[in-house]
């Protein structure tokens, strides 16, 4: 059926069948999932083909930006659509990444303190912009580590003798400036509400945009190491939000195979939470077929005529995603013109004083509905190894060092 002729029911089960999952069986990545479900329906129906598709790797989560919540995304996802030169700006690429590198010496925690804050105050530039550094903003940070484990082939890289640090962040000072896009495109109206949409030459534009965006973020990153630490030697500098073609986004996951270029020896950090170590990963090619089948994906993808482009999808985590710190286990949503209604319920309420006594802390013994627009003010946590398993069970990469976090600055 062609797709602008599908009301928002047949768009709605047609982007469904195109979801597929890893994501763990918790509330962020059921909502992760059900809000999908609209923004691929809307890319669709303006795509006018079946072509695009989505998956979840095992972090699939919400994502917080209330932007690109609204316009129907969840976060840890890849998204394909047709090769036509269309660009969904409401996707918001921010070439957020990482920058892992070795030191000679591990600094003192007041250094860092007094570099950050000498930064703040400064007027270093890249590219005659001002850099203001934003390592307490989100889940941006800034990390200090010493290696616990390691595999012989990554030794030069990742010596259990050397010192490292992680710099987690994007270019905020870029993001106004590219995020304008979706407030001055035109939009198309479909059944599911309005998407943006560039094409031709603006198409061709935002892209070559996205793609200054990225080099600039990773320039960022190492300035901000050096103006901070001094010389450092870099293990890796990879995004993990943005497009990864000019047909394919990647909220939150990394590209295992480096663009499909056959690079296979670049390193991942997926990093978890503070009191966590981090875990570094060569890529593998993925998903495999015997995956794909074991997770229930093959006779839907065999029926869609996607299996092929479901098997070179290569991706992997950069963390854990976030976990929603709520008890419901019931998701229905009422979509209005004003957006979409997520109503939550099904919590357990206690079923004795007892167990009421110890989650008297909580105030309640129990859990009424609760109905939101968007995930943002939900109490939230971040997941833990659970992520690290599934990406191991799954293929998605093979671990080669456990780095143990010494310093931690969210300033």
């Amino acid at each position: 059926m062609d797709p602008r002729n599908m009301d928002k029911k047949g768009l709605i089960d047609a982007a469904t069948k195109r979801i597929f999952s890893l994501g763990p069986r918790d509330l962020a990545s059921a909502l992760a999932y059900e809000n999908m479900r609209y923004g691929l329906g809307k890319m669709i129906y303006a795509s006018d083909d079946l072509e695009a598709f989505c998956v979840f790797g095992p972090d699939a989560t919400i994502t917080r930006n209330v932007g690109r919540w609204d316009s129907g995304y969840g976060y840890g996802a890849i998204i394909k659509w047709s090769d036509k030169g269309l660009y969904f700006p409401e996707l918001r690429p921010n070439a957020c990444g990482m920058v892992l590198a070795r030191i000679d010496e591990m600094p003192s925690k007041e250094r860092v303190i007094e570099g950050i804050s000498r930064m703040s105050d400064s007027e270093i530039s890249l590219d005659g912009v001002r850099i203001r550094p934003d390592f307490g903003h989100g889940n941006h940070f800034f990390e200090f580590y010493s290696v616990l484990e390691s595999s012989p082939d990554v030794e030069g890289d990742l010596s259990k003798e050397g010192n490292y640090v992680l710099l987690h962040g994007s270019a905020p000072e870029k993001k106004e400036e590219f995020y304008a896009e979706t407030r001055e495109t035109g939009l198309i109206e479909t059944p599911l509400g309005p998407v943006s949409v560039l094409d031709g030459t603006a198409g061709k534009n935002y892209y070559k945009k996205w793609e200054l965006l990225k080099d600039f973020s990773m320039r960022r990153r190492e300035l901000l190491l050096k103006e901070i630490l001094g010389e450092f030697k870099v293990v890796s500098n990879l995004v993990h939000q943005g497009l990864f073609a000019r047909n394919e986004v990647r909220l939150g996951c990394y590209d295992a195979m480096q663009n499909g270029n056959g690079r296979c020896g670049l390193l991942y950090p997926v990093a978890l939470r503070w009191d966590l170590p981090l875990y570094v990963f060569k890529g593998r090619e993925n998903l495999s077929e015997e995956v794909i089948a074991r997770v229930g994906f093959k006779e839907r993808a065999e029926s869609l005529g996607i299996m092929d482009r479901l098997k070179g999808v290569n991706i992997l985590p950069h963390g854990g995603g976030y976990k929603v710190d709520v008890e419901y286990t019931k998701i229905s949503v009422v979509d209005t013109g004003k957006g979409r209604h997520f109503i939550l319920r099904g919590a357990k309420p206690a079923s004795s004083v007892s167990e009421m006594i110890e989650t008297s802390q909580r105030g309640v013994s129990g859990f009424g509905e609760m109905v939101i627009m968007n995930p943002r003010e939900l109490p939230y946590d971040y997941r833990g190894m659970s992520v690290v398993e599934k990406t191991m069970e799954y293929g998605l990469g093979s671990p080669v060092a456990k780095l143990q976090p010494l310093m931690t600055f969210k300033v």
